[in-house]
């Protein structure tokens, strides 16, 4: 039997004795470490300290920094140096920073071997000045130097890695001011911090303000300032939020050789006329503008901003298109078109006074002098239904142009009413006020659902066709509608006439003239044709060639209309067609009335005289004529 071999294990140290010399390693490192931090606060005289953070500072920044308070070094819980009364400033005196405090806190590391390092600042109610139309001088700062540096250069690679730090305001202030912009912003309550440890990453800012007195939070992240400072791309992600305004904007911001921002932007206002009044850019044009919201892909850069793929949704109103603002030295410039399937223009019409007043008279007040606003517009929009006040018209394509002292309205077409309509309106901001001019052109129009919808009932039937051209100026509406000149004319086709039945009324005019009086009111007049002219002079428009036919009758009238006095005079009279007549109706027969009064209470007067001439009961109540001039008198009354 051969004995088993054993074979003996290698020596290994207890497990004990290897624990106690971790143990010990580690005990030694924390008492080194606690003996130099306690020690550290008497390694720095107070001068060598506002030095040292002094000089970092403006070699870091750019700005002078001066430490008139005692500095105080504080070790537990986190190494910081702390100073009173603090200032910060730049040469050029585009920047000045007042705290009452600043805590510049260390990095520990160095601080073991002896040095200062910062690796942030707080800055205790700062009030910081920004004057706009200065140019700080940071050129000598590591951030000016990384940002001259050339782009892959050796001296832009040393730049990229040399550490920043952070950045805290708390309860700070910042008054911003641009003389050449007439621009003055003062924003309190900050408590801010900007996050960046290198030239070379990104940067990253979170704050809190009030703005115009109103909380507001801010984000911003920039993955490349430096690169953005050398003229490179950069993305950036910034997001403002506060209860006038949601804002968020993503995209790529480069400086070659200004500054531009390509990228996706969404805003949203409870009331844009609101928030631009606020920021001292008041809204141009008419309406609330609530509920705004517009998301686009935007490219922006200094006085000018291009949206597309825009998005619009305001007033109960939703709008496709482009959009491009232009800066210029006397306002601002918008262009664009914009395509929706229903645009409402009661919104833009409801703020403005209304034309007729309580008095039944068209409305005094002068014009403001700035009612044409100051922007230019060129916009250009299509509808496939537009609402205007209680009319509807479809497919309609009109544009807006306006510069500082001339506002045109013009509808390139439309479809109404189973017609056709175009025009254009011209204001021009006048010595004595508003200069108007107006042309415009309806065809084929369904005249029973257009006086439907102007009146609330069908008055009138048939297919209308109109033109006009007028214009007139004056310093309020009221003097406008008295000046109006011009010309206009007015043609239906296979119509009726609701409220009066002429052809009735000539009928039975001879067999019972008084009785046709009570009932003429109940039926309608059917026609074949119908027209007449309107030449205005001084806001009278009188009634020329007006005639109403049909197989049986032709109506003819006259007179005029008041458009100052919004009043109306028309006198007609209606005869048998001599066709009519020579087969048995009675062409003798003629039928007097007159329309009269204001527009908005017009009394329907027949010739009553005449039907009670006309009467066989009444006739003899009347004086007659057997010959020229001499009359018969009435009958005596007595038996």
């Amino acid at each position: 039997m051969v004995p088993t071999a054993q074979v003996a294990p290698d020596d290994a140290p207890p497990p004990r004795k290897g624990f106690s010399r971790l143990f010990y390693a580690v005990t030694g490192g924390l008492f080194f470490l606690l003996t130099a931090v306690a020690v550290a606060p008497w390694a720095f005289s107070n001068t060598a300290l506002s030095n040292e953070i002094s000089g970092q500072i403006h070699r870091l920044t750019g700005l002078a920094t001066h430490l008139r308070g005692h500095a105080v070094f504080v070790v537990l819980p986190e190494p910081h140096v702390s100073f009173e009364d603090v200032t910060l400033d730049d040469p050029s005196g585009a920047i000045q920073l007042k705290a009452g405090a600043l805590k510049a806190y260390v990095r520990l590391w160095p601080l073991l071997t002896g040095r200062i390092e910062i690796a942030s600042v707080t800055l205790d109610k700062p009030d910081m000045t920004i004057d706009l139309d200065r140019h700080p001088l940071i050129k000598e700062s590591v951030i000016g130097r990384a940002a001259e540096a050339s782009p892959g250069s050796p001296e832009a690679m040393e730049a990229d890695e040399v550490r920043l730090g952070a950045v805290t305001f708390i309860d700070g202030c910042v008054h911003a001011h641009q003389s050449s912009s007439a621009m003055d912003v003062t924003i309190d309550a900050i408590n801010a911090t900007l996050d960046w440890h290198r030239p070379g990453v990104a940067a990253i800012l979170t704050a809190g303000a009030k703005v115009g007195g109103e909380a507001t939070t801010v984000a911003l992240w920039i993955a490349n300032p430096v690169g953005f400072l050398r003229g490179a791309q950069s993305l950036l992600s910034l997001k403002i939020d506060m209860v006038s305004l949601n804002l968020s904007v993503d995209g790529d911001i480069g400086d070659l050789p200004n500054w531009q921002f390509k990228g996706s932007l969404h805003a949203a206002t409870p009331s844009l006329r609101a928030l631009l009044e606020r920021m001292g850019s008041p809204l141009s044009l008419p309406g609330p503008f609530s509920n705004f919201e517009a998301s686009s892909v935007a490219a922006i850069s200094p006085g000018k901003a291009v949206l597309s793929s825009l998005r619009l949704a305001f007033d109960g109103n939703e709008l496709e298109g482009t959009l491009a603002l232009q800066a210029k030295r006397k306002g601002t410039a918008l262009s664009g078109t914009l395509a929706t399937n229903r645009l409402s223009l009661q919104p833009f019409l409801a703020g403005l006074s209304p034309a007729v007043g309580r008095d039944g008279q068209w409305n005094r007040d002068t014009f403001d002098s700035g009612v044409l606003g100051s922007a230019d517009l060129d916009l250009r929009l299509s509808a496939a239904h537009l609402i205007f006040s209680h009319f509807e018209i479809g497919d309609a394509a009109f544009s807006i142009l306006r510069n500082s002292s001339r506002l045109e309205l013009a509808l390139a077409g439309a479809k109404a009413y189973h017609g056709e309509v175009k025009g254009r309106v011209t204001f021009e901001q006048r010595v004595n006020g508003v200069g108007l001019q107006a042309e415009g052109a309806i065809s084929g129009a369904d005249f029973a659902a257009l006086s439907f919808e102007a009146s609330g009932r069908p008055e009138f039937y048939g297919a209308l066709t109109s033109t006009f051209n007028l214009e007139s100026s004056g310093p309020s509406l009221s003097e406008l509608m008295r000046g109006l000149e011009g010309q206009a004319q007015v043609d239906v086709r296979q119509g009726q006439l609701g409220g009066i039945d002429i052809e009735s009324a000539l009928h039975r005019i001879d067999k019972s003239p008084l009785t046709l009086l009570a009932d003429i009111h109940r039926g309608r007049t059917a026609f074949d044709h119908a027209g007449f002219r309107l030449l205005f002079d001084k806001g009278v428009a009188s009634i020329k060639e007006g005639k109403l036919e049909n197989p049986a009758f032709r109506l003819n009238f006259g007179g005029s209309i008041d458009f100052g006095e919004r009043g109306l005079d028309l006198h007609a009279l209606a005869k048998p067609e001599a066709a009519a007549a020579a087969s048995g109706t009675e062409g003798g027969a003629e039928f007097h009335f007159d329309i009269g009064g204001s527009w908005d209470n017009l009394v329907f007067s027949p010739d009553v005289h005449a039907l009670i001439r006309r009467s066989d009961a009444a006739a003899p109540l009347f004086p007659q004529q057997d010959d020229v001039g001499k009359p018969i008198s009435l009958p005596s009354s007595s038996p």
